[in-house]
């Protein structure tokens, strides 16, 4: 026996080896197989727990046969839940029990949390499995010649497009290059070649930042990106050459620009101020993004709010998956923070809602999150297809594969420094990670999350 035959554990996934339906309706049996190598020894007894309606229960797996020096159990799954997790007790010969999760393998029993786990709610489209995603930021990407031909803004720095960036705040967010819709246009042929077919734009609505994560309206598309009509262009032109397109929305809060925002700044019993948080009778101080002033954030206990942005007809939501510009999905910003503040907690009820909306008008889209910490509670497929997130994927895999260097640099407030920056955390520098650890760490923070939405994220 070689020394790697004799590390091998046993195995289970949720790919289609391993499990009948990515997709099972309520009442559904699914069969769920674990391969037990011979090296590591002989399986007398193997079983199935799940745990419908919070209660543990059992079923007994069948030796399928042997390959390649593993053996092929099969145990039958009936969904009861929308989130049905289950989980394999393997009774070897020489008595020892085990029992393998998400988590991996363990001589204790183990948490519900970490349990597999097949999701009944509606599926993500199909093409999300093997879509290569490309994130584009409009202003850096590519300048089309009518760029030359829009205004700069007053809020605007200038750049040409070979200057370096100004890395101290504000000139980062508000040094303009002019890249343009019609400059990602030219490039689609490049991308194809790159093999991508799924495109994701960062915010393309007008706002007082290149970035436009503080938009000042959800109904245009910036005229200094091409407007509307480049918008509509780039989706056509991305379809003949099958590439899908997703868009970049902020659930979390709008900028202080908005109409929204301004209508009721200052004005109280404004119609729109019950989207936000004034916490003065004048409607002049309010509650923002992390205290940025200039993003104020979403009260979704508004109803109004709601209708006007993701479940009426002509929602922000709606109207940009509709003719004519027929957006593929959404990736939605700060998703984590959505509907969250203090006591109130209604981030479920908004990514439900949002995929209500899209399930509607195009069941063919994705809906995307983005979480910057453990998003195991909100990942759970009854919302979000899948999710950008940072401690599970970003943080350990820049802990393993940088090379941090001790040469000083200024930071966004002109300060001198020498630790690297490590995506928001102080931890003094960037830590360095064996390829052990880096799996380590991504399967902790992926273990709580079913296969379906982890092929998402």
């Amino acid at each position: 026996m070689t020394d790697a035959a004799s590390r091998l554990i046993p195995h289970h996934d949720g790919s289609p080896l391993h499990v009948s339906t990515l997709a099972p309706a309520l009442g559904e049996t699914v069969r769920v197989r674990v391969r037990i190598p011979h090296a590591w020894g002989q399986a007398a007894i193997v079983r199935a727990r799940s745990n419908p309606d919070h209660e543990p229960a059992w079923t007994d797996a069948v030796l399928l046969g042997a390959d390649g020096g593993w053996d092929w159990w099969e145990a039958e799954v009936v969904v009861a839940n929308p989130r049905h997790g289950y989980r394999f007790m393997i009774r070897r010969d020489d008595g020892r029990v085990f029992w393998l999760n998400q988590a991996g393998l363990h001589e204790i029993e183990t948490l519900d949390a970490e349990d597999f786990a097949l999701v009944a709610y509606p599926a993500p489209p199909a093409w999300m499995y093997d879509a290569v995603m490309y994130q584009v930021f409009p202003d850096r990407f590519a300048r089309s010649s009518e760029a030359d031909t829009h205004p700069t803004p007053e809020w605007a720095t200038p750049a040409s497009w070979d200057d370096p960036v100004d890395v101290l705040a504000p000139g980062r967010s508000q040094q303009l290059y002019g890249g343009d819709l019609p400059g990602v246009i030219e490039k689609l042929d490049h991308l194809v070649g790159l093999g991508v077919n799924l495109l994701y734009l960062t915010p393309v609505f007008p706002a007082a930042s290149n970035h436009r994560y503080d938009a000042s309206s959800f109904l245009t598309v910036d005229p200094l990106l091409g407007g509307d009509d480049a918008y509509v262009r780039l989706i056509e032109e991305a379809h003949a050459r099958g590439i899908r397109v997703i868009g970049d929305l902020t659930s979390n809060h709008s900028g202080d620009r908005h109409e929204w925002f301004l209508s009721a700044y200052g004005t109280p019993a404004a119609p729109a101020e019950e989207f936000y948080y004034f916490t003065d009778e004048g409607n002049t101080e309010y509650i923002s993004w992390l205290g940025y002033p200039t993003l104020p954030k979403f009260n979704w206990a508004s109803e109004k709010l709601r209708e006007r942005f993701i479940s009426g007809p002509d929602s922000v939501v709606a109207m940009w998956l509709k003719p004519p510009f027929n957006a593929d999905g959404w990736r939605i910003d700060v998703a984590n923070m959505t509907g969250r503040l203090g006591d109130v907690d209604l981030n479920a009820e908004v990514r439900q809602l949002l995929r209500e909306t899209m399930i509607a008008i195009n069941p063919d889209t994705l809906l995307l999150g983005e979480s910057t910490n453990d998003a195991v509670s909100d990942l759970q497929g009854d919302g979000w297809h899948g999710a950008m997130t940072y401690p599970s994927f970003t943080r350990p895999l820049w802990a393993w594969l940088s090379d941090p260097q001790t040469t000083s640099y200024r930071n966004a407030e002109g300060d001198e420094v020498t630790e690297p920056w490590f995506f928001g955390q102080p931890i003094g520098g960037i830590p360095r990670y064996t390829a052990a650890q880096f799996v380590d760490s991504v399967t902790r923070f992926a273990a709580g999350v079913p296969w379906r939405v982890r092929l998402g994220t």
